[in-house]
């Protein structure tokens, strides 16, 4: 099973969501796509449990709250580490990208809304540990944050620019993650 989940993220890297099925997956994967009839039902199915294993951004939420405490010393500097860990590691993980390119061009499906409703869950109780403040609306601040980092990530393959920023250099993602530092700074 873990070879045809590995296969469904490769798959998706390569072509994007909307290109991949049952037969490039089983190829990728060296089954028989029988195999994946029998074990998920079909496409959907396979899907399913490719985003509740493999879902990038709620393993993220769950090894970041595993590894931090509430407690740490600077608070500011760990919701800083938050999303500029966040940032690059969405931007190493291809697959994720894709994933968010389908759930927006697919909203009303099951899939993507289940995907909605645990990445949401996902991101509270991080929110909830380290984002609570009496001064500011830190969870609205960081959904402002966290839908830009998604958006410039989904824009950067096919624009080289937006605004000043150069999206295709390692300049640009730099001046991105100190402007999210300066932004949680300048909040304390």
């Amino acid at each position: 099973m873990a070879r045809l989940l590995q296969a469904v993220g490769e798959v998706i890297s390569e072509r994007g969501v909307n290109r991949v099925g049952i037969n490039a997956v089983a190829e990728k994967a060296g089954v028989n796509k029988v195999l994946i009839y029998r074990y998920f039902g079909g496409w959907d199915g396979l899907l399913q449990q490719f985003l509740t294993e493999g879902n990038f951004l709620t393993e993220y939420n769950k090894q970041f709250l595993e590894t931090n405490t509430a407690s740490a010393p600077n608070a500011c500097q760990t919701r800083i580490d938050y999303l500029t860990g966040l940032l690059r590691q969405l931007k190493s993980h291809p697959p994720a990208q894709e994933m968010l390119k389908w759930e927006i061009s697919n909203p009303s499906s099951s899939v993507s809304q289940q995907l909605v409703i645990n990445r949401n869950e996902s991101y509270q109780q991080v929110l909830d540990k380290f984002f609570k403040t009496e001064n500011e609306d830190l969870n609205t601040v960081t959904a402002v944050l966290t839908s830009g980092i998604a958006m410039l990530l989904l824009i950067a393959p096919s624009q080289k620019q937006f605004m000043d920023l150069n999206l295709q250099s390692e300049e640009g993602w730099q001046r991105i993650e100190h402007a999210i530092g300066r932004i949680y700074n300048s909040l304390q």
